[in-house]
């Protein structure tokens, strides 16, 4: 199926093009990604997009918009990185 909307200039306010599940402990290979979605509410440790963690940050269920190349789980589960 034609992606219909492949000739707009993607941005940050832009729906993600790329979903992909969170290996834990492992730096994504696509880069930072634009946002995590969260199905089980926990904790995790993140890299942020300028190279800073932050350990044992809460997760909502849902959308969290954070830039983030890395996540180790902690309690939340079910994670997932949007592109």
């Amino acid at each position: 199926m034609a992606d219909r909307f492949e000739s707009y200039r993607p941005a940050l306010d832009s729906p993600a093009s790329k979903i992909a599940a969170i290996v834990s402990g492992t730096t994504f290979a696509a880069g930072t990604c634009r946002a995590l979605l969260v199905g089980t509410a926990g904790t995790a440790t993140v890299v942020d997009a300028e190279g800073n963690t932050a350990t044992n940050i809460p997760l909502q269920v849902g959308y969290n918009p954070i830039r983030v190349s890395k996540v180790t789980l902690g309690t939340a589960s079910n994670v997932w990185a949007l592109f």
